[in-house]
């Protein structure tokens, strides 16, 4: 039996590494609310009696600057704060700076002394946790939707308490030309501005910005090339694993090259094209791999068109699942045109026998010679569709692409080249 000092020592070691893991976390509250902290404060008036105290020692340029860099720092804060909880190293070394620029305009714009010293402390306690941050930082990094409204409802509220704290002062055009040793109202206007054109920005960022976008672009001839080979050594794969083939997507292979997935970033979603293709062991791995990438850019992963064989795994990695359709499935061994439920079927195909159509599938390598007639049947079916080519999740008309794997085609009345016609893929749910 254990003694109970061993385990009081393995309880507190746990309960440390608990507190380690979430560090990013903790700081990236304290530093969101100190930055709330700092607006308030640079949005209603200073105490007179500081300020003629400091009035005397300080030009009210300097003192009128204070109060707006301080304001701008606040912001500042509750920014990177979005940073420190993704283990940003470059949102903890902002951060510092920030908060030390903050202590010293907090003195300057008031002798607040009070929020100068909290702000010390907390770059303090936050010094020694540089091991906490080890993400890799990206520039102007697009903010998540929950944290831009959190922060354009903490900007409205700073501001609406602005307004209502200088209420009695009636408004003049001189004003923003007025430095704060005259009217603190003057301050607070320019502040105000300053506060909701960096909130405009920021949103705008980060409402049409696609993280990763550029970096994570359409795979080139090798990788193509890396791709195909994986496929064909796996043996069997999906319909969609091919449609990797056609050059429009994005590739994450396994450490081994034995396996890939296919994904394209649009907006925040880094959505991949059916299920991974390759070694069935790698797969999980695999997955998570991608999920990590997605989220170390702050975007989310998107499994689009998988089957229910994989629910389970997406299900373990916190992802949710919704049903968007069903691929029908025809197993060839076992189909059968015969019974009741079959009889508009047997009526097609006798109308298409007696007319003399017939059915054929080419083997891989037959489709560049018969590129003119299948791009006629593409064009086709394309007009009666009204559309575009729907090139990510349907495939799009690509004779090198159509070169790879067999050709079915239904010849028409005995004629020479294929006529157009509709394929149903084998029946399973497609979720996503």
């Amino acid at each position: 039996m254990p003694r109970r000092p061993d385990h009081a020592l393995r309880l507190l070691r746990r309960l440390l590494g608990l507190g380690y893991e979430l560090t990013p976390q903790l700081f990236a509250v304290v530093a969101f609310a100190a930055g709330a902290l700092m607006l308030a404060s640079a949005v209603t008036p200073e105490l007179d009696g500081r300020l003629r105290q400091l009035t005397g020692v300080v030009s009210p340029l300097l003192i009128d600057l204070s109060h707006l860099v301080a304001s701008i720092a606040g912001f500042l804060l509750m920014l990177l704060s979005a940073g420190l909880w993704r283990r940003r190293r470059g949102a903890y070394w902002a951060a510092l700076a920030v908060l030390g620029v903050g202590a010293v305009f907090s003195v300057l714009k008031g002798l607040d002394w009070a929020e100068s010293i909290d702000l010390i402390l907390v770059a303090a306690l936050l010094a020694p946790c540089r091991s906490a941050f080890i993400r890799r930082s990206r520039l102007s990094e697009p903010l998540r939707p929950s944290w831009l409204l959190l922060l354009i409802a903490v900007v409205g509220a700073m501001l609406w308490l602005g307004f209502f704290a200088y209420r009695d002062v009636a408004y003049s055009d001189e004003l923003w030309w007025r430095f704060i040793g005259d009217r603190q109202a003057s301050g607070f206007l320019r502040a105000g501005l300053a506060l909701a054109v960096l909130t405009l920005v920021v949103a705008g960022r980060s409402l049409l910005s696609s993280p990763g976008a550029h970096e994570h672009g359409p795979a080139g001839p090798e990788e193509i090339a890396r791709a195909r080979t994986a496929l064909e050594a796996a043996g069997e794969a999906t319909p969609e694993a091919w449609l990797a083939m056609l050059g429009d997507k994005a590739l994450l292979f396994s450490p081994s090259g034995r396996s890939f997935l296919a994904y394209r970033v649009r907006g925040r979603r880094w959505i991949v094209m059916g299920e991974p293709a390759g070694a069935p062991e790698e797969r999980q791995d695999l997955l998570w791999a991608f999920a990590e990438m997605a989220d170390s850019y702050g975007g989310a992963p998107v499994f689009y068109s998988v089957g229910e064989a994989m629910l389970g795994e997406l299900a373990t990695m916190g992802l949710a699942v919704r049903k968007v359709g069903e691929t029908a499935v025809v197993d060839a061994a076992t189909f059968s045109i015969e019974g009741k439920s079959k009889q508009n079927l047997r009526t097609a195909l006798n109308r298409a026998e007696r007319e003399g159509g017939s059915f054929e599938v080419l083997p891989p390598g037959s489709a560049r010679p018969l590129e003119a007639e299948l791009r006629a049947v593409s064009e086709a079916w394309l007009s009666l569709h009204n559309g575009e080519e729907k090139a990510f999740s349907m495939g799009r008309f690509d004779i090198g692409y159509l070169d790879l794997t067999p050709l079915a085609v239904i010849r028409e009345g005995g004629a020479s080249s294929p006529s157009p016609t509709f394929w149903s893929r084998p029946a399973r749910r497609r979720w996503t």
